[in-house]
């Protein structure tokens, strides 16, 4: 089994896909590369601000296989979003073997009005 730990990303499996992650000032996106795998093997959820990710590649059917470089198999990640993110507002899209997680930010940046007082 496979272990990947970086500061944001934990994943475990026995093959674990890439990840970029993009921050703008309104949104975050995730994208992770799952060549193969169908949307239906993928489970998404959100704990607070912490991204859980399951999926499973299967190997294809073939009568005999003479070499393969690819990985196949199960893998898990946690991905630790920052807390300024909204969990409720997460979408996710499956195109072209690339999944992107979508989750809008809190603009933490408030302009404030300063008003002069006569005396």
């Amino acid at each position: 089994m496979r272990e990947r730990v970086e500061d944001d990303i934990h994943a475990w499996g026995s093959w674990v896909p890439p990840v970029d992650i993009k921050v703008g000032p309104e949104k975050m996106r995730i994208f992770v590369e799952v060549p193969g795998v169908e949307a239906s093997s993928l489970s998404l959820r959100m704990e607070g601000n912490k991204l859980i990710l399951e999926g499973r590649k299967m190997p294809p059917v073939v009568k005999r296989l003479i070499h393969t470089e690819r990985e196949y198999g199960e893998f898990l990640m946690v991905i630790n979003l920052k807390d300024d993110v909204i969990p409720g507002t997460a979408r996710a899209f499956l195109k072209a073997g690339v999944l992107e997680v979508e989750v809008s930010r809190i603009n933490r940046k408030i302009k404030i009005q300063v008003e002069e007082e006569n005396e």
